[in-house]
């Protein structure tokens, strides 16, 4: 009978518990493990049509181990674990949620399968002392948080020797996992994420967001280039590249143009040609990225009202073109076409937007230095913003404080990805400003408004954190890595089709 040993050695104590002090985020989370399949691996299955223990399905293989599916089973376990956690959440897509549900618990059992092949391998054994140890700490023998003898004695041999395979399993696992995790945990490493964590700024900066390009410069701008924004309605036919029908087509509109509609409609090949080929209203620049000779658009625009064009080449085939209303110049007064030269400039002439807020920025700059910061973003009449408090995190490292604002403005988002302003952020001395910079859709300027050093002690917290998240990393790719190995064969779509929903 297994009775609880007072008297163990402490050299005999498993190597998981000799790391509960040093890893307790990876103690807490192990165990955590152990109490769901406790709780759990008595539940039923998810489709009570699925019950009986003589129905198993195999989704899979890994190695020489089949990721099957029957009642008490560990994927059976993952799935009722699945199942609590989406009823929880009240989904009325039921077929969704079942997929979601086989699917995560698939997953889960993938992984460790893999692992158990992968311990096989490497000699990864558990003592039976181990197990006796979990058992009458975790298990399901407990009663008011105590092992009891009588509820051991009670269980059938069978369930015994089940209980005592799946804590095997686990604890296999478990020590596959810490081990992976001791060696990734360096002493250096870790130091030097704690001197990167050591010092941290916060900063005011102005924004230039290019969004808020003035009107003014736009009109300006499609005043000086107006024939890319001069107009013209248009019909248009396009058609493959077969010239020869492209050619019948032509001398068939020539001799009756009144059949354009019904030829657009059986011939043409874009999403205009339900309309009988209407395109509406066109802008010069528009057809330059159909028409590739600026000759043929010119010809196009300077079609009279119901000509027809010539055949025209394009990179999809050919088109032709009737003129529906003679070309007209851009109203620049009307806010519809003032809107259509910003997107042009957006797409087109972004740094020519740019420079002009670069040159604001530097202006703001140069005011800012002589009459200080906050007096000049008063005087010209623009907001300033606070960012938090944040150490040297290039790339916003989830191991590190994040970069980030402390209002509303989303201008430094991208800020932690764009390394010249980073450096510059943390180049700066007393007063001084970053130089323009062009970060995401805004130039910036900022000054650093304090500095502030944290304590070795406050940083402590990271000697069980960073080891924990490093784990959590580790634990994702060594999952991709399992799922991409020619070891693992993947049925589960097949099987969950064929025998899951139908069922």
């Amino acid at each position: 009978m297994l009775t609880k040993d007072k008297n163990i050695h402490p050299k005999e104590l498993n190597s998981v518990d000799r790391k509960k002090k040093r890893h307790p985020f990876l103690w807490v989370f192990s165990i955590t493990i152990l109490v769901i399949i406790v709780i759990s691996f008595i539940g039923g299955p998810l489709l009570g049509g699925l019950g009986g223990s003589s129905s198993e399905l195999v989704f899979g293989k890994y190695g020489d181990k089949e990721i099957s599916y029957s009642y008490g089973t560990y994927f059976s376990r993952q799935l009722d674990i699945m199942q609590n956690q989406y009823e929880s959440n009240g989904s009325d897509n039921y077929q969704y949620e079942t997929y979601q549900i086989w699917k995560g618990a698939f997953d889960r059992t993938v992984f460790h399968t893999a692992i158990l092949h992968s311990a096989d391998l490497s000699g990864l054994n558990i003592s039976d002392r181990q197990i006796d140890k979990a058992l009458t700490q975790y298990g399901s023998y407990m009663d008011n948080g105590k092992f009891s003898a009588a509820l051991y004695n009670a269980t059938s041999n069978a369930d015994r020797y089940s209980n005592r395979t799946i804590y095997n399993e686990e604890l296999i696992q478990q020590q596959y996992l810490q081990d992976i995790g001791d060696r990734l945990i360096a002493t250096d490493e870790l130091n030097f994420i704690k001197n990167m964590s050591k010092v941290e700024r916060n900063f005011r900066y102005i924004a230039f967001p290019i969004a808020e390009y003035p009107i003014d410069e736009v009109i300006k701008y499609g005043q000086a280039n107006n024939s890319l924004f001069r107009k013209v309605d248009l019909s248009r036919i396009s058609l493959k590249d077969n010239e020869k029908e492209a050619i019948t087509i032509l001398a068939q509109l020539n001799e009756n143009p009144a059949v354009f509609e019904e030829r657009a409609q059986n011939h043409s090949t874009d999403f205009y040609a339900d309309k009988g080929g209407d395109m509406g209203q066109v802008t010069y620049f528009s057809l330059s990225s159909d028409i590739s000779d600026s000759k043929d658009i010119d010809n196009i625009f300077a079609l009279e009202k119901g000509d027809i064009s010539q055949l025209i080449k394009t990179p999809y085939g050919y088109s032709i073109y009737r003129c529906n209303s003679i070309s007209q110049d851009s109203d620049l007064t009307n806010e519809t076409e003032q809107e259509n030269v910003l997107n042009y400039m957006m797409t087109n002439e972004k740094g020519m937007i740019e420079d002009y807020f670069v040159a604001q920025a530097g202006i703001f700059r140069t005011a800012a230095i002589e009459k200080g910061f906050t007096e000049t973003s008063v005087s010209m009449n623009l907001n300033y913003y606070l960012t938090d408090f944040f150490p040297i995190n290039y790339g916003n490292s989830y191991f590190l404080k994040q970069v980030k604002t402390i209002d509303e403005s989303r201008y430094f988002d991208t800020v932690a990805t764009d390394e010249r302003f980073f450096t510059s952020l943390f180049s700066l001395q007393g007063n001084e400003l970053t130089e323009p910079a062009i970060v995401g859709n805004a130039i910036l300027v900022a000054q650093m408004i304090s500095e502030q050093q944290i304590t070795q002690e406050e940083l402590s917290y990271l000697d069980s954190y960073y080891p924990y998240l490093l784990n959590q990393n580790q634990q994702i790719e060594l999952s991709s890595t399992f799922v991409r190995s020619d070891l693992f064969t993947n049925n589960f779509i097949s099987v969950f089709s064929n025998k899951i929903l139908t069922n």
